[in-house]
């Protein structure tokens, strides 16, 4: 499990999931890791793909563009 975080300020252990110490209010973000949004990133676009039916997309589109 975690440790909890200590704050900067006061050295108060606040939470892991706490963004501001109860003792001091000191405002403690808690910073996640750099693969955090593309892994998110991914996990959407993986979604779209799996789930969306690309045929009737196309054939949704080329309807909706008028003929000149």
């Amino acid at each position: 499990m975690s440790k909890p975080r200590k704050c900067p300020k006061c050295s108060t252990e606040i939470g892991i999931d706490e963004d501001i110490c109860y003792a001091c209010g000191e405002n403690v973000p808690f910073n996640h890791p750099w693969y955090i949004m593309p892994l998110g990133g991914i996990i959407v676009l993986g979604l779209f793909w799996l789930l969306t039916d690309f045929d009737a997309l196309i054939q949704y589109v080329a309807q909706s563009i008028p003929d000149k």
